[in-house]
């Protein structure tokens, strides 16, 4: 009975040492509230989500559905944006959404999505190493120069730059359309209806390639999924727009126009 006694504190000590040499991550698949370690965690990946929603103010937005800009009718009948370089800020260290990590692969497109009416989800993965905070969530809108430069639509046979209906690309231009914008609106002096016409809008060229950040106020993140949800709020793009005059750019032929389109959807661009 007394060896019995003398061996419970190496015993309890053993308990203790094993519990204390735990992962102290809460990030970790193998997370234990009362370890001190960070030698023995295990890691697996984290899968990120990111739901684009097209809105008007507060209202879902949808193509061919009427809507009202500054008391005109306005209805879309397409709308395509491409976002590239979809970074997620971890901290201080900037973390790229596919491509290993490795910006301007112009063979990969793991990291890019073509936001259109039926295709409003993003998804992939990252591999922490330590307990980290979301601070911010970046990306470009438009095709990234190196990309827009050097990839070639025709040797893509699926994913975000493959050739569609409508085109998203400039074969005069040898560049993709970053955004596209088609329908039409009432353009009648007392916007009375009384005039529909057509208006489009596609933006594109290296110039007016913009990259978005969204400061995130440093979420904790823990081992589940990922899910980020972007509104992109079509009242914000055409409020500022005069549908009497400005009715269509190509980019080339209306550079102050197509300006105008780039910068209102940036600041249309927020997250819930």
């Amino acid at each position: 009975m007394k060896r019995l006694f003398s061996l419970l504190p190496l015993i309890l000590l053993l308990i203790t040492s094993c519990k204390k040499d735990g992962c102290n991550q809460k990030m970790a698949f193998n997370y234990d509230p009362v370890g001190n370690s960070e030698e023995n965690c295990v890691w697996e990946p984290i899968e990120v989500r990111l739901e684009f929603n097209p809105v008007f103010g507060n209202q879902a937005f949808k193509e061919n559905q009427e809507f009202t800009v500054n008391g005109r009718a306005l209805t879309m009948d397409f709308y395509g944006i491409y976002f590239t370089e979809i970074s997620l800020k971890l901290d201080e260290k900037d973390i790229l959404l596919g491509n290993e990590n490795e910006a301007c692969v112009v063979t990969e497109t793991s990291d890019a999505i073509l936001f259109k009416d039926d295709n409003r989800v993003f998804e992939s993965s990252f591999l922490p190493n330590a307990d980290v905070a979301l601070t911010g969530l970046s990306f470009n809108l438009g095709v990234d120069i190196c990309r827009n430069n050097g990839l070639d639509p025709t040797t893509q046979t699926s994913g975000p730059f493959m050739p569609h209906n409508p085109t998203m690309y400039w074969s005069w231009a040898s560049g993709y359309r970053f955004v596209s914008f088609n329908g039409t609106v009432d353009v009648s002096p007392n916007a009375d209806g009384s005039d529909i016409r057509n208006f489009e809008y596609h933006t594109g060229l290296n110039s007016l390639l913009r990259e978005v950040y969204i400061d995130l106020n440093s979420k904790e993140l823990d081992a589940n999924d990922l899910i980020i949800r972007v509104n992109v709020d079509f009242e914000k793009i055409f409020a500022e727009v005069d549908f009497t005059t400005e009715l269509s750019t190509h980019t080339f032929d209306n550079v102050p126009l197509a300006e105008k389109i780039t910068e209102n959807t940036v600041n249309a661009i927020t997250v819930e």
